[in-house]
């Protein structure tokens, strides 16, 4: 369990100016006690979100001279720099249940008959939402993928759970992942079917200059020795 030392924050001291000097403000809160204001190293908080598990570890803090237990529920980002800003923490007891988001991993993904074959894992959900005790919570979900094969769905019901962790969606099997076919793209149309337009064209063009040339002699003006046979006549 991780253990951390945060300061309580004065109301003099501004987000701007913490962050400045490479510490995050954030709030802790729990049932039947006040929230309080804290403050917490930059590096630490940093570190801590690196990790997959991150949201459903129990981070054992010092504050004001009290170690309690708290559970990270959200951080806030700088919409540029993607840099944290804030952090809050959910105070908890020994028999406190919670509701969490756990990732998933898929182990052995270079030996998966399915991926071999040319198949792709298509992730519907990286994390799922869990109700269990505070001492139950796993840090991560894992389906081995040693066997899968294309046209597989992996469900919840294919992942192992604690006994007394729950998916807070109860009324469906839901699909994790799928191992989808690879995507064919479209051949593109052969040099001999371009020839054969080109031929088709050339022949038209040919036809419509012989019809040309024979509308020009039907309508060429009759010559002198027509017009004197006429006369004679």
């Amino acid at each position: 369990m991780n253990e951390i030392k945060l300061s309580l924050r004065e109301n003099n001291e501004g987000s701007k100016s913490l962050i400045k000097n490479d510490k995050i403000p954030g709030v802790i809160y729990g049932k039947d006690s006040k929230s309080e204001k804290i403050i917490i190293d930059s590096k630490i908080i940093n570190l801590l979100a690196q990790n997959k598990g991150f949201f459903s570890k129990i981070i054992s803090i010092e504050l004001n001279g009290k170690k309690e237990n708290v559970l990270p529920k959200e951080l806030q980002y700088h919409p540029v720099s993607d840099n944290i800003i804030h952090v809050d923490f959910m105070r908890v007891q020994e028999n406190t249940k919670v509701t969490v988001e756990v990732p998933i991993e898929f182990l052995n993904r270079e030996k998966c008959p399915g991926i071999k074959q040319g198949g792709v894992l298509n992730t519907v959900r990286r994390m799922v939402e869990l109700r269990c005790n505070v001492n139950n919570i796993p840090e991560i979900l894992k389906f081995d993928l040693i066997s899968a094969e294309i046209g597989d769905s992996i469900k919840i019901s294919n992942i192992e759970l604690p006994e007394g962790v729950n998916p807070t969606i109860t009324d469906r099997d839901f699909v994790i992942a799928t191992l989808v076919p690879p995507t064919v793209e479209a051949e593109p149309e052969t040099e001999k079917t371009e020839e054969g337009e080109e031929g088709e064209k050339a022949a038209e063009g040919s036809g419509d200059k012989k019809d040309e040339e024979d509308k020009s002699k039907q309508e060429k003006p009759e010559t002198s020795e027509k017009k004197a046979d006429k006369k004679e006549s």
